[in-house]
């Protein structure tokens, strides 16, 4: 072998020396075992992600779900039940959502949800789903018109299971319609530049934060490929402290 060859062969077994490394390095962070200071990961999810092999999908080091239940006034999640009844076999912490809408009132869409969520302390609270859709992507609502609907469907949620609804938005809407209200509700939030985000927008913590909506697992056979990834911002422990 010439030395010229010896010094290529000797680049090329560095390179993939140090691929290797990466690869190892991705990996263990994001599949440690369940101590008390490991990541906290989890997913959401809906009809659009088919029947769910939920003791698969379990499997696969997550923590945690949280599972579309309503929208609306009367439209119910076509595998909420099921997806509810078979995610309560599992390890997972689960938590149900409500996707809000801007065409009926607060309290009739809480009614849907309370309607079709069973009450427990041994899951996750309710959340409510604030995102721009439709029209008013690109012709909003005023603050203050959503601040009623938004604030009649926390105040029914909250007195019906007797815990505070936590939020889910984007950083523009959050800065729409949370701005420095709503600082006594925790904040999820959505954030796709791949970066954790040290603060929201209004200088406070979040509580869970969605990085990803093209993760991909095992587990669900519907249209959608993907699957949206979260992390709760802290360790294991400090997530059972403060829900369970």
């Amino acid at each position: 072998m010439s030395v010229k060859k010896a010094i290529s062969l000797g680049v090329g077994i560095g390179v993939l020396f140090i691929i290797v490394l990466i690869i190892y390095g991705v990996t263990h962070t994001f599949n440690q075992t369940k101590s008390e200071d490991h990541l906290v990961k989890g997913v959401d999810l809906s009809a659009y992600q088919g029947e769910i092999d939920w003791e698969l999908l379990a499997d696969q080091n997550i923590d945690f779900a949280f599972i579309k239940a309503t929208e609306g006034k009367d439209y119910v999640d076509e595998q909420f039940e099921t997806n509810w009844e078979e995610s309560q076999k599992t390890q997972l912490k689960v938590g149900a959502y409500h996707f809000l809408s801007y065409e009926t009132t607060g309290k009739d869409q809480a009614s849907n949800f309370i309607k079709n969520v069973p009450v427990s302390d041994k899951n996750l609270p309710p959340v409510v789903d604030l995102e721009l859709y439709g029209i008013y992507e690109a012709n909003p609502l005023p603050k203050e018109q959503v601040k009623v609907i938004l604030d009649e469907f926390l105040k029914a949620t909250e007195a019906n299971y007797g815990v505070k609804p936590i939020i889910y938005t984007t950083q523009r809407i959050f800065n729409m319609y949370i701005g420095t209200d709503y600082k006594d509700y925790k904040i999820w939030i959505v954030d796709l530049d791949n970066s954790w985000p040290d603060t929201l927008p209004n200088g406070e913590t979040f509580t869970f934060w969605q990085y990803s909506h093209r993760g991909m697992m095992d587990g669900y056979d519907g249209d959608e490929t993907f699957i949206d990834s979260n992390l709760y911002n802290g360790t294991y422990a400090e997530f059972i402290e403060e829900f369970f």
